[in-house]
């Protein structure tokens, strides 16, 4: 288990905020390898600290611990990061798996986009991942990121444009904050993209329902989640000069989701609708289309928690 716990760790802590047509850990409250919060509202949990004091490798790796891991396969009518269209429909194959690590809840999603038509729109595999811990009574901070590779050179969130540069490799850090003391589980996040000198900030919501009080079905809930994201990019396409200069943009989004979702045993599946836009037009510089800046969608998928 010590094993599993460090692999799994070490390629969290690597990762490196994207806002994907799936619901991911992004955003959600801390839930796994916590200590309950002190009492009063201004104490600042001491937990992580104790744990890291104790110099018990087991302890901090979480080994022994309930974890939650799960394998999936889910599509997209649309694939959509960041408000923007990167593919029609697109297949996703994922790993999610989280867990106790340094007395809070260690979290990595991984997974393979690929939009079915290779040769119009790019292939992108993400590494994502970090922390989250319950700092208090009232809020749980959240450090990550993620990194991620594209089989074609992109700019911004996978689009490739042609003429306009790109990269394949590309990655950001981001810190936030969440909280499950609230029916709507706001939260708010702050990142930065190297690769794009890019500043992103977002703040959603994130509501989950449990429906079997409702239907008597036990495993039944709807999964949402809200996001509202801005963008200043001083490097859009990359380190590549066009035309003069670097492509600098900046640009607010909307992505909505809502997921049925049903939990048997080790099964889970789920179908779901979404919509985003953007105000950042359908034109990059050069003239290319870059798809319509409204987007919706359907989606589904099966997955097997171990």
């Amino acid at each position: 288990m010590l094993k599993k716990c460090a692999i799994i760790t070490a390629c969290a802590a690597a990762m490196l905020c994207a806002a994907h047509a799936r619901i991911t850990s992004f955003g959600e409250p801390a839930k796994y390898g916590l200590s309950p919060s002190p009492e009063n509202w201004y104490d600042v949990n001491p937990y992580t600290w104790d744990v890291f004091t104790t110099f018990d490798g087991d302890k901090i790796m979480g080994a022994g611990t309930e974890r939650y891991t799960m394998l999936g396969a889910e599509c997209y009518s649309t694939g959509v990061i960041e408000g923007r269209k990167v593919g029609d429909f697109t297949a996703v194959a994922s790993l999610v798996d989280r867990g106790a690590f340094f007395g809070g809840d260690g979290y990595l999603d991984l997974y393979y986009f690929a939009p079915v038509d290779a040769n119009k729109y790019a292939q992108q595999i993400n590494f994502f991942g970090g922390w989250k811990y319950n700092l208090n009574q009232y809020l749980d901070i959240d450090i990550g990121g993620n990194m991620i590779y594209s089989t074609k050179r992109v700019v911004g969130p996978g689009l490739v444009v042609e003429g306009m540069g790109g990269e394949t490799l590309r990655g950001d850090i981001y810190i936030g904050f969440t909280t499950n003391k609230l029916y709507v589980a706001p939260f708010v996040f702050a990142g930065y993209d190297p690769t794009y000198d890019e500043l992103r900030l977002t703040a959603g919501f994130a509501p989950s329902v449990d429906l079997e009080p409702i239907t008597g079905i036990r495993g039944l809930a709807i999964e949402s989640k809200a996001i509202f994201g801005y963008v200043r990019a001083q490097r859009f396409s990359g380190s590549e000069i066009v035309g003069g200069g670097y492509w600098r943009t900046e640009y607010s989004y909307i992505q909505t989701e809502a997921n049925l979702v049903y939990t048997y045993k080790h099964l889970r599946t789920f179908a779901g609708v979404g919509w985003a836009i953007h105000d950042d037009g359908k034109y990059a510089p050069n003239g290319a289309y870059l798809g319509s800046d409204n987007n919706v969608w359907v989606g589904g998928g099966i997955g097997w928690i171990f």
